[in-house]
């Protein structure tokens, strides 16, 4: 039987298992590293990152269960963009400057998203795999959500706005 993106469940289950994953992995590392030495409060970033990509779950699941529907459609909708957002705005902006870099446009400062050392590469790679894979499923899930349970688009835009503001905070906190 097809799946039908537009109205189907399994972008957003698919994103839940994908960042549950994600939140299983990083707590073995976080637990590994305090185990082995490391204090809780130099953890914080991950720990923190790690109840963020948990939140998202939550929202990711609502979408779909019948338990989901007990929430307003718009705070499920503008979540799901969020997550979206948060997870896609980065990778897709290292993108841009990487195309940027390759096409002669823009000089290479050789650190951050410009870096196009082998390091820089892999780690471009492991962003899409940590961050753009289920950002992805999270605007599929966004788009399925909506055929669901219609909200108006300024919820849509709550979501961009409100995702890209938390990355933005994130990125002072880590930064």
């Amino acid at each position: 039987m097809p799946m039908n993106l537009a109205t189907g469940r399994r972008p957003a289950l698919a994103a839940a298992a994908y960042v549950g994953l994600f939140c299983l992995i990083a707590a073995i590392a976080v637990l590994w590293s305090v185990l082995r030495g490391s204090s809780w409060s130099e953890q914080a970033v991950v720990s923190l990152s790690i109840g963020l990509r948990l939140f998202s779950i939550g929202i990711a699941l609502a979408s779909v269960h019948r338990w989901g529907d007990r929430l307003p459609g718009w705070l499920v909708l503008a979540g799901l963009w969020g997550a979206a957002a948060v997870q896609l705005l980065y990778p897709l902006a290292e993108t841009v400057v990487k195309t940027l870099i390759l096409t002669g446009v823009m000089e290479p400062m050789n650190k951050g998203i410009s870096n196009m050392s082998a390091d820089g590469w892999f780690n471009f790679g492991a962003m899409w795999v940590i961050w753009g894979v289920p950002g992805v499923l999270f605007l599929l899930a966004a788009l399925a959500y909506r055929v669901r349970r219609p909200a108006p688009w300024a919820w849509v835009l709550l979501g961009v706005v409100g995702g890209a503001a938390l990355l933005f905070g994130l990125g002072l906190l880590i930064g």
